[in-house]
């Protein structure tokens, strides 16, 4: 099993002329984060501003400069975290060897606060659009399993592209394509699909997490969407149908209007969306456990708590290099089987994603090829994901809390 507490994090500075200095050990207050509304990730810290043989660190870390945070596995190979350019130079004014705070973000930092004009005429595609954004900056797409659908005509005047690109990624929502985010990795975009992580964490109170902020609310609930078509002569617009939610909440109405290169059948596939998204009482999950550098926003873990139980997907996440523990903000989501094992019928013996099958008791474990797990009972679960090939091939999630603890992933033949 991962042992969370053999991470660890340095920092590397790349001054204006190239050249790279380890500056981990000045380094305090150090943290990176991806936000729920904000397309770039950003890092701050504070630098101990001391004279080294190269001159002050305040000296060789201007504004535009890059900073490379890596994290590690005990004594493993080094992995990037982020990298991002520095946008925030404050030195203390009390005297030069007072602390330096910095923050930078990465690359798409320049997308999401610049402004721009488009337009695209109707049946653009998301994927297209999404593109052509990113091209125009500069910024190279490394991945793309998003959203790709038709939309209508695109025109916007005087917008910012990170909100034109969350705009374009909330229709293609609506319209069936499902919840994505945007990250970068090495410099290269990636727009993804919600849990395109290979692996899936669990978290419970008992063994991992630090705490836990769990609060249900039905202010902001939509349990109703009136559909309004094309205005006539009189600017009047008719209702052409309504379609309904979770009343028993209450008649809280959410007007669409059609347009006109929408179908009705369209527009009720959107309000059915909009009943999806806030027609059900908001679940606000934050946790804090020990850090692990490896999750980001999108992916997808699983978390055991005393009011409940599944999967959740990370929508924000802030990462404390120093006290070495991570906060995510969750929204629950179900696993999904990849299309592509299901049309090829991938599956060992007689078993797939779905199926009720008696848990022999045994070990679980918080991913498909953890080295150590936890003892567990047997008992009836469900057989949530696959990974075929692997150390522990099966997800499994119990059906009886009372009966079987077991929440994680198993053996080949630990089960029938």
């Amino acid at each position: 099993m991962v042992d969370p507490l053999k991470y660890s994090y340095y920092l590397v500075l790349v001054t204006e002329k190239k050249k790279k200095y380890d500056i981990t050990n000045f380094v305090e207050d150090l943290g990176w984060e991806e936000l729920e509304n904000e397309l770039a990730a950003r890092l701050s810290c504070t630098v101990k501003n001391d004279k080294t043989a190269k001159g002050r660190i305040s000296s060789l870390s201007k504004p535009g400069c890059y900073l490379y945070l890596y994290y590690r596995y005990k004594t493993g190979t080094a992995h990037e975290a982020m990298r991002g350019r520095i946008v925030e130079w404050n030195p203390s004014a009390k005297s030069s060897s007072q602390p330096l705070k910095l923050k930078a973000y990465d690359n798409l930092y320049d997308l999401q606060e610049s402004e721009d004009c488009v337009y695209y005429s109707s049946g653009a595609r998301t994927k297209q659009v999404i593109q052509d954004y990113f091209k125009k900056w500069g910024i190279p797409i490394g991945k793309y399993t998003g959203p790709d659908v038709d939309h209508g005509v695109i025109k916007e005047d005087k917008k910012k592209l990170g909100t034109m690109v969350k705009d374009i990624l909330d229709e293609a929502k609506k319209k069936g394509g499902g919840y994505s985010v945007i990250r970068s990795v090495k410099g290269k975009a990636q727009i993804l699909a919600i849990g395109s992580n290979k692996n899936i964490y669990h978290f419970a109170e008992a063994e991992n997490l630090i705490s836990v902020s769990h609060k249900i609310s039905t202010s902001g609930m939509v349990t109703r969407v009136k559909i309004l078509g094309e205005a006539d002569d009189d600017k009047r617009r008719p209702v052409e149908a309504t379609v309904d939610g979770q009343t028993k909440y209450g008649i809280r109405q959410k007007i669409l209007t059609r347009g006109k290169d929408d179908s009705l059948d369209e527009a009720k596939k959107e309000a059915k969306e909009v009943l999806e998204d806030d027609g059900k009482p908001k679940q606000e999950i934050k946790v804090v456990a020990v850090d692990l550098p490896i999750i980001r926003k999108g992916d997808i873990i699983h978390l055991k708590m005393s009011t409940g139980s599944g999967y959740y997907w990370v929508t924000a996440i802030t990462h404390d290099c120093d006290k070495m523990e991570m906060t995510m903000t969750l929204k629950k989501t179900k696993l999904k089987s990849s299309p592509s094992k299901k049309d090829n019928k991938k599956k060992d013996g007689d078993y797939s994603i779905g199926d009720t099958v008696n848990f022999h008791g045994g070990y679980h474990y918080v991913s498909s090829d953890a080295t150590s797990g936890y003892k567990v009972s047997a008992g009836k679960a469900t057989i949530t994901y696959s990974n075929p090939g692997s150390a522990h091939p099966w997800c499994l999630e119990n059906v009886n809390w009372a009966e079987t603890h077991v929440c994680g992933w198993v053996d080949e033949g630990s089960f029938d």
